[in-house]
């Protein structure tokens, strides 16, 4: 057996914690466990991300042409805001120099002698000067990866290494919650104004979120213990094959599916389209009968 090959490192520090409860005036104790961990990969990608950062600005910032009329406050303002840009106002400082310069200027055309006409015009030559700040960038390097996580699960219920694994698996829930913000089960726009109604709307969603994630992981996992991945989910790309496919998906591969009402002669009939190969393994994937689309054609179910 393999020696797992460490990803980080890690500590948490307890805090006790109290919250009063504004109506009752009930004081609620507890101990809130802060986990303060740090990611070998995510380090190294923040570290890179800054040496890029800081290369970007450099040469961005050298590539600065002071107009003629520019000012101290003017240039400062620019190499500053494309600074912050970047995010390396930190790290990175940009000082400008002044360089003026006498030249003579005669007033006439013509040959010039020592007594002619002329003025002297005073010129002022910018010069950028971008220096890297050692110590800020090594403080940057040294923070990078680390990262604060706060529970107050029990150390004996969700250890450290427990809870790496769970940030990990975060995406998940999000997931359920990007469909609630603004997928198939978005909650706006909400028309309601009764208090009991938006519970009840909520309700109905929630159920609904649980049915669409309950049939992604069985159909990702009846996938996973097959050799074949799923083909033909993808309109204009039908080769294109998938092990993870997402809900949406697999029941937009139903649209179409119609339930013809035939009346002959006062025989009344009811036909169902037939179900496609695609089709047919997805509920095989599920574990639904194709029965299930067959008994529409019962006339027992018609309404009318």
């Amino acid at each position: 057996m393999g020696i797992e090959k460490p990803v980080g490192q890690g500590f948490e520090v307890i805090q006790p914690r109290t919250w009063t409860d504004p109506t009752t005036g009930q004081v609620v104790a507890w101990d809130e466990r802060v986990l303060v961990l740090r990611s070998d990969k995510l380090a190294t990608c923040q570290q890179r991300g800054l040496e890029a950062r800081l290369a970007r600005a450099e040469r961005e910032l050298g590539g600065l042409k002071p107009q003629a009329e520019a000012t101290l406050d003017s240039l400062t303002a620019q190499s500053q805001a494309m600074l912050e840009q970047h995010r390396v106002s930190d790290e990175l400082r940009a000082a400008w120099t002044p360089q003026t310069e006498q030249v003579k200027r005669y007033l006439k055309r013509g040959r010039h002698g020592p007594d002619s006409p002329c003025e002297w015009v005073t010129t002022t030559r910018w010069q950028l000067t971008v220096a890297r700040q050692a110590e800020a960038i090594e403080t940057c390097n040294r923070l990078a990866g680390w990262r604060l996580f706060v529970t107050n699960a029990r150390p004996d219920r969700l250890d450290l290494k427990g809870a790496v694994a769970c940030y990990r698996e975060e995406w998940q829930p999000e997931r359920g919650f990007h469909r609630l913000k603004g997928g198939v089960l978005a909650v706006r726009p909400l028309f309601l104004r009764a208090d009991q109604r938006i519970r009840g709307l909520l309700l109905i969603l929630v159920i609904a979120l649980r049915a669409l994630t309950l049939l992604e992981f069985v159909a990702r996992r009846s996938l996973a213990q097959q050799p074949e991945p799923l083909q033909g989910l993808y309109p204009g790309n039908p080769k294109r094959a998938t092990a993870r496919p997402t809900t949406e998906r697999l029941l937009l591969a139903f649209d179409g599916l119609t339930r013809y009402r035939l009346d002959q002669g006062g025989s009344i009939s009811y036909q169902i389209t037939p179900l496609s190969r695609l089709q047919r393994r997805i509920l095989n994937l599920l574990g639904v009968p194709e029965t299930i689309y067959s008994v529409l054609g019962d006339p027992l179910l018609d309404s009318t």
